[in-house]
């Protein structure tokens, strides 16, 4: 048991006021002016206590301060209910404990440890640390008085206006007024939910710094990334490293993400996909710019829109691809210059493009081609249609010229067709029948078993045709046509072309890597 010295022993006058004298010495100069320690930051110092004595059991130099305490040091004051102070360096105080550093930085706890070697006083109970509008409320801080450093290492809430912060380690710099957290980091707001691994939050600038894996959810999207920053008050962001917007129909990926939630403005850089997951169809590139307004994205550099149709994707590439979506049933991409597109039974090129996937229609424009098996098909303009699990038709407009190459071993001859607009017809990949609406002309190769017996060259107004695994099958023509028929022995194969042909399989995408080729 402690035995304290009793300052006021009735039974002892005389060694009760010489005792009180030393006492009156004692207070007085550790409260103004201990000449052995005058102001050194090495020691603690006692404004004030309501009662002062010696506890003989825990040292030569320790005293137990009861009742209003009050201890500074390096700035920092220190008051409690009680305490007790070891050789004027190290203070341990219970009850009601303030830590008041300047102007602005307050702790409160149940008790408190200060060393002034170390300068760090550790809080226990019900610790708070508020600054301003912040306030962090933990069961254990440690604060740095010299740098005003608060710590805590067995989680934490931090309230600052609509935002509350939990995490299970913190660290508070009252100077850059910056926080850092680690391990289940959660930040709540009533617009949004971010959780990480490790963040970092600046309370000036209202910033999150991201560091680790990181998701930020909202009524609209969410959000991930492993590093990044979001600017809580404004709402703009940007992200990196696994980067990744996720809405109820799409996603956007990138390099690096730059985000503005209130005008629902999205920029990607470097190894972009938009991924519609409604319509199975993806836009890669690498620069992308995206509105939630509309769903709409602009993507270029390297751009390459795919969709999968029937176990099959097509891959289309362009300069610029625009991929909008106004309301739940219309979509629709458009493509600018040097514009290609493969499928493994379609393929083609032109300078500009549209495809209105709620119509199921593919418009080709400026100097269009299309190739199907041993097929190629021009026009000024060509439209295909799609349906839900193929290519079921197209449309040629104004010079329309369809071109089938009868034997891939034979370089040479070639079924020509032509016509002011033609339909075409594809089944299982093949091209079936075609209709021909004005100055319709054809020439094909007669093919009897295996060998060639003639040509047939026929003008007429209109004209339909159908096509077997040989060519031409069979045709019917209409108003006065004009035919003639060549025996082969009688044909140059370079003279049977029309004024329009031109072979370009040079230019045909071969596999999907060349609809990147200029």
């Amino acid at each position: 048991m402690n035995k304290l010295i009793n300052l006021a022993n009735p039974h002892n006058l005389r060694t009760s006021f010489i005792l009180f004298g030393l006492l009156f010495i004692s207070i007085t100069s550790l409260s103004q002016t201990n000449p052995k320690k005058p102001q050194d930051s090495k020691y603690i110092k006692i404004n004030h206590a309501g009662r002062l004595a010696f506890d003989k059991s825990l040292g030569i130099d320790a005293k137990r301060l009861i009742g209003d305490v009050e201890c500074e040091h390096e700035g920092a004051i220190m008051r409690c209910d009680s305490a007790y102070l070891y050789n004027d360096k190290k203070l341990q105080a219970f009850g009601h404990i303030s830590i008041i550093k300047g102007d602005s930085i307050f702790l409160y706890g149940d008790s408190l440890r200060y060393d002034a070697n170390t300068k760090l006083a550790h809080l226990k109970g019900n610790v708070r640390c508020i600054e301003k509008e912040m306030t962090l409320t933990t069961n254990i801080l440690i604060y740095d008085v010299a740098n005003s450093v608060a710590s805590y290492y067995d989680g934490g809430v931090i309230v600052n206006k609509e935002n509350t912060l939990t995490s299970k380690n913190g660290h508070y710099y009252s100077t850059s007024k910056d926080l850092t957290f680690h391990y289940d980091v959660v930040l709540t707001n009533p617009d949004y939910k971010v959780m990480s691994d490790t963040l970092r939050y600046n309370t000036i600038n209202k910033t999150c710094y991201f560091m680790g894996p990181s998701y930020i959810t909202s009524k609209e999207n969410s959000i991930y990334c492993e590093n990044g920053w979001y600017d809580t008050e404004n709402e703009i962001s940007r992200f990196s490293k696994n980067a990744m917007i996720v809405t109820k129909d799409q996603k956007l990926l990138g390099d690096s993400i730059f985000y503005d939630r209130k005008r629902g403005y999205g920029r990607a850089i470097k190894n972009v996909r938009i991924i519609d997951t409604t319509n199975k169809s993806f836009i890669v590139g690498n620069f992308a710019e995206h509105f939630e307004k509309g769903n709409r994205a602009i993507v270029s550099k390297q751009a390459i829109y795919g969709r999968v149709i029937e176990k099959d994707t097509l891959f289309l590439s362009a300069d610029t691809l625009f991929y909008d979506e106004p309301d739940s049933t219309h979509t629709f991409v458009k493509a600018y210059r040097h514009v290609k597109f493969f499928k493994k039974d379609l393929q083609g090129m032109c300078d500009s493009m549209g495809y209105y996937m709620h119509d199921s229609i593919m418009k080709l424009y400026n100097s269009p081609i299309l190739w199907t098996n041993n097929g190629q098909v021009t026009a000024k303009q060509i439209n295909i249609i799609t349906g839900q699990n193929s290519i079921k038709s197209f449309e040629l407009n104004s010079n329309a010229l369809v071109i089938q190459k009868c034997d891939s071993l034979d370089e040479h001859k070639f079924n020509q067709i032509s016509g002011r607009r033609i339909e075409g017809f594809i089944v299982e990949d093949t091209i079936r029948k075609l209709n021909v609406i004005g100055n319709a002309q054809i020439i094909y190769y007669i093919k009897q078993k295996e060998d060639y017996k003639g040509v047939n060259k026929t003008l007429c107004s209109d004209l339909s045709v159908w096509f077997n695994s040989d060519g031409v099958d069979r045709a019917t023509y209409r108003n006065k046509p004009e035919s003639i028929i060549y025996p082969l022995k009688e044909v140059n194969d370079t003279e049977m072309r029309m004024k329009n042909f031109v072979w370009m399989e040079n230019k045909r995408p071969k596999k999907k890597d060349d609809i990147l080729i200029r």
